[in-house]
């Protein structure tokens, strides 16, 4: 059975973070729900260890990344940066404005994370928006947003709001997830952290929802069990090429 990886310097395998428990999970993001599945992939895993330090053509288009990520790094630390054909969400193409109207106040640059590929300059903002400009920008030139009138315009909007907000200081819009499908997912992580421990499902569901809750039906016919066995099963499927469907949601 695949197994979690070894703990990073920072002692923290993923599943591991300080607090313990799915709830600490609830208020992630779609892309770092997506992020965590990935992290946890034991292929994934294996391209890290394989190819760490690899340039980004290398990495496998199969994983919906421009530039690989530490797999031992939780959501809020490392630098994920997903492909826009994946995230069309959550990747916004920029252009330079040429010849700019003396009457409009170009927008500060955002500040963020950068990194120069062939393709262009990428940016990773706050709240895992990202966008991607051209190469040659030099970061004080007026910006335009580039929008693709295709089927993915309401999320492309959705994340020209999130940039305006952004600039602006002030809070992102809210998830797209409910509060439910939040708390499904963040068991569904959990679930998934027991099984690739190898885990027996009784153990991954007194992780899940405690010893008391269990200790009150006989576990063979509890309906606990098969929520278990479900969350487990969702768990794997997200893994391993589910979270793709995550990132579709954009924000």
């Amino acid at each position: 059975m695949a197994t979690v990886s070894a703990p990073s310097a920072a002692g923290r395998p993923p599943g591991g973070g300080a607090g313990g428990g799915w709830r600490r999970l609830i208020d992630l993001s779609a892309p770092a729900f997506a992020w965590e599945f990935l992290r946890r992939n034991p292929g994934y895993q294996d391209d890290w260890r394989r190819e760490r330090g690899f340039v980004a053509s290398a990495i496998d288009p199969r994983w919906g990344l421009r530039f690989a990520a530490d797999p031992a790094l939780p959501a809020d630390e490392a630098e994920v940066f997903w492909r826009g054909d994946v995230a069309p969400g959550i990747v916004l193409p920029m252009a330079v404005t040429e010849g700019a109207s003396p009457r409009s106040r170009p927008r500060r640059w955002p500040s963020g994370v950068f990194r120069r590929a062939d393709d262009g300059l990428h940016v990773r903002l706050s709240e895992h928006l990202q966008l991607i400009l051209p190469k040659e920008a030099r970061g004080d030139e007026p910006l335009s947003v580039l929008l693709a009138y295709d089927a993915d315009l309401g999320l492309r909007v959705r994340a020209v709001d999130a940039l305006e907000r952004f600039s602006r200081g002030r809070p992102p819009p809210g998830s797209r997830l409910s509060a439910a499908q939040r708390a499904r997912l963040a068991r569904s992580v959990v679930a998934l952290d027991g099984a690739l421990r190898g885990q027996s499902y009784r153990a991954i569901a007194d992780d899940l929802f405690g010893t008391e809750r269990l200790d009150a039906e006989a576990w063979r016919t509890a309906s606990l069990r098969g929520v278990t066995i479900r969350l487990v099963r969702a768990g794997k499927a997200l893994m391993n090429g589910g979270y793709l469907d995550l990132l579709r949601r954009g924000l």
